[in-house]
């Protein structure tokens, strides 16, 4: 079962490099096999469009799941970090999706009713990586690239299960690292 670990981008490229086919756009992504796991949190429906503008709904969550302390209130979390699930797709990345909020748990069983669970299905992601920088910036960078790889092909997205893992803390910049797991097609 694989564990989230942390990938320096020098192990990154270098699974690259040896893998064959780099592109320099591709430097911070390594593909990966991952097994099912469970995320419990708090959730919504929104879709890129919306988050693009004044209504977006997951900076809101953000502040709520630190403002109100939601993740000491999550039962069976296997560690501290932070996930956000994103599942349920209509439409590719144009359409409304399910955005939960939360931490990995060992078990969904005796969650407060304010919590959803979802499962992350079992198969090959891509995996993203950056750190060092403000965890919002970072994360919308690597969305961004994410896309750019996506419109000429390079990108086969499955639109199961896609998810965030963010490590350190979000008031220490220097300490922060955010991986971004894209669900891909082919075998599971």
């Amino acid at each position: 079962m694989l564990q989230f670990s942390r990938f320096s981008p020098i192990v990154a490229i270098g699974a690259l490099v040896l893998g064959g086919g780099l592109l320099a756009q591709e430097m911070n992504l390594v593909k990966l096999h991952v097994d099912k796991f469970i995320v419990a949190g708090i959730s919504t429906r929104t879709s890129n469009a919306i988050e693009s503008t004044t209504d977006a709904k997951i900076p809101a969550m953000w502040q709520r799941l630190y403002g109100a302390n939601l993740l000491a209130r999550i039962p069976h979390r296997v560690d501290d970090r932070v996930v956000a699930l994103y599942t349920d797709y209509e439409n590719g990345k144009d359409g409304m999706y399910t955005y939960i909020l939360g931490a990995k748990v060992s078990s969904d069983k005796d969650l407060p009713g304010e919590f959803v669970a979802r499962e992350v299905v079992s198969g090959q992601y891509a995996m993203f990586t950056e750190q060092g920088g403000p965890p919002p910036q970072m994360t919308v960078d690597l969305w961004k690239h994410i896309w750019s790889l996506e419109k000429p092909g390079g990108l086969d997205r499955a639109y199961r299960t896609d998810y965030e893992v963010h490590y350190g803390q979000a008031d220490d910049p220097a300490k922060s690292h955010v991986d971004i797991y894209i669900g891909l097609l082919g075998k599971k």
